[in-house]
């Protein structure tokens, strides 16, 4: 008995030790995401101005860049490189968005992605040319997506112009043979462990990302190759995720200029246009800009008289570094491996699964997002980087345009400001492309512009997260067109393609009997090989139309099925 004793006492010691040395060196474990999504939104609200919106979906008259981009491309490319390509035809020089992997990372999805089907990150990173006739495209910063393949769900954090916010979106049910949806998501959620309701990041070196080269190794050795995974090099420079990390911070100050130019200002119209010529004129010649001159401290002096009690906080966008290969690595490795159990949960498939990922085992509070964290910087009267952000939100075409309208004269640009609407300098968010029109307005230049994101007049109503997809009963015939049609007809922010839309079976059966061009879009036979081939639903680069065609092949009367739901003709 007492040699037992003599072997059980060490290893009991050792395992003490072992526990204590594994302790979360930032303390206690995470916190519950249920229990800080009731605090969440009060702690978002405090960081965001008090006019920016706070429900889940986007105010009326508004939409985020992400619908705007689908309903202009018609359709939601699958598979996810795809989406990636929509996105790279928008910059004027065909640049791919970053794309970066992470295969153990900190999402609501974590347990769904490995070294075998990493998460995919993309961010935009580019700035379209004005023309003559439209201002150009401006993402970035402002659009980042996030893809668990195994989860079939890409997670959307893109930016509202016209409501100066994030909208959190996910695309569900992204998946081969799915129908995708794309809904607005719980912002009380999202907000969590976006803080600030803007994009988040962890702080170099990035050990999470295929930066780093042994992450990237990892995901190499499980997938067996080193093609790119679904468009995504298996290994990049330490450059990408640093760059990531300068668009989430763009992101965050986004809104941290926004809760200045609104809250800060208040209700004073002059405020607004002292920050606005700061802007200008630091655009005008960064190299030689002097924040102690005379219109700076006029500036100062304004925020002063309504600059909140409490200052203006910037949001934290930075997470600590996770190292996960490292938490198995060498002796302290190998009493985590011994010491921890392992989880047999599967994790959140979905984002509305919030249960199945409160039952994985917790992160270090410290490495947990879900963490409250501090402000980045609370900002006072004295602080001029209200001006600094809108001259971030101006871009170098925009700034080119405004100095040829202004002859080149400063003066005459600063002046213009004053003349400019007062209904642009509201206590509401700052729009780089209003305020633009605005500006060409006052000098005399043609102001008629057009911009391809802003206008919702065509977009079908925005679609909340937890509204159930259509019951359809056995039999009907919206069983097909739900398989081959819906991804691109049913939720389609373009509310000229949402034409199978309806509350009810019988509603989208009867809006889709009213759309007779359907029945001559799937009359292959006929139009196949001619000028009008390229009317034929679904689209001949589509997945749906892979599917289709296969399953035609099996069944030839499938085409003629779904014809005769459409009662009449339509000539092409």
């Amino acid at each position: 008995m007492s040699k037992i004793r003599w072997i059980v006492a060490p290893l009991l010691v050792l395992a003490a030790a072992g526990a204590w040395w594994l302790r979360p060196s930032g303390g206690a474990s995470g916190p519950s995401i249920k229990d800080v999504a009731q605090a969440a939104g009060a702690r978002a609200a405090a960081l965001t101005a008090k006019s920016i919106a706070t429900e889940d979906l986007p105010p009326e008259g508004t939409r985020s860049l992400f619908d705007h981009l689908i309903a202009q491309n018609d359709v939601l490319p699958y598979p996810f490189d795809k989406l990636v390509d929509l996105v790279a035809k928008q910059s004027p020089d065909g640049q791919r968005p970053l794309t970066l992997l992470i295969p153990k990372g900190r999402s609501l999805l974590k347990a769904q992605a490995d070294y075998q089907h990493p998460r995919l990150l993309m961010a935009a990173d580019f700035q379209a040319p004005n023309t003559g006739a439209a201002l150009g495209l401006a993402p970035r910063g402002q659009l980042f997506l996030g893809f668990v393949e195994n989860a079939g769900e890409i997670e959307v954090i893109s930016y509202n112009e016209a409501a100066g916010r994030f909208e959190f979106q996910l695309v569900q049910d992204y998946r081969e043979g799915g129908v995708p949806r794309i809904v607005y998501a719980r912002r009380a959620i999202c907000t969590t462990c976006h803080q600030a309701g803007a994009p988040i990041f962890p702080q170099r070196p990035w050990n999470e990302t295929n930066g780093q080269p042994e992450t990237a190794a990892k995901i190499r050795e499980a997938r067996g190759s080193d093609a790119p995974y679904l468009g995504v090099p298996i290994g990049n420079p330490l450059a990408v995720p640093e760059r990531f990390d300068e668009l989430a911070e763009i992101g965050n100050f986004l809104v941290a200029t926004q809760k200045i130019w609104i809250d800060a200002c208040a209700d004073d119209d002059a405020c607004r246009r002292q920050m606005l010529k700061i802007a200008l004129r630091y655009l005008w010649n960064p190299a030689e800009f002097d924040a102690a001159q005379p219109d700076a401290q006029a500036l100062r002096a304004l925020q002063a008289k309504h600059w909140p009690a409490d200052g203006v906080a910037v949001g934290q966008k930075t997470l600590p570094n996770r190292d996960p290969l490292a938490e198995s690595r060498g002796i302290k490795g190998w009493f985590h491996d011994l010491l921890t159990p392992q989880s047999t949960e599967p994790g959140a498939r979905s984002n509305e699964d919030l249960d199945a990922f409160e039952r994985l085992p917790k992160l270090p509070a410290h490495l947990d997002p879900l963490t409250p964290r501090p402000p980045l910087r609370v900002l006072s009267a004295q602080d001029i980087d209200g001006a600094f952000g809108l001259a971030s939100m101006i871009t170098d075409p925009d700034f080119k345009q405004l100095e040829a309208a202004a002859g080149f004269k400063l003066d005459t640009l600063l002046a213009a400001v004053d003349r400019t609407d007062a209904a642009l300098f509201a206590q509401q968010p700052f729009s780089r492309v209003k305020m633009m029109k605005g500006l060409l307005a006052a000098l005399g230049a043609k102001a008629d512009l057009g911009y391809c994101c802003l206008d919702t007049k065509e977009l079908s109503p925005p679609v909340a997260l937890g509204v159930p997809p259509l019951a359809i009963s056995a039999g009907s015939p919206l069983k097909n067109f739900e398989h081959y049609c819906f991804a691109c007809h049913r939720g389609n922010p373009s509310k000229r393609l949402n034409f199978m839309a309806g509350a009810t079976e019988t509603e989208t059966l009867a809006n889709l009997k009213a759309k007779t061009e359907i029945r001559d879009a799937l009359d292959w036979d006929r139009y196949r090989g001619t000028d009008k081939a390229n009317k034929l639903m679904p689209p001949a680069d589509s997945h749906q139309r892979q599917m289709l065609e296969a399953d035609a092949a099996k069944n030839p009367k499938l085409l003629d099925d779904m014809r005769s739901t459409v009662p009449a003709l339509f000539d092409f």
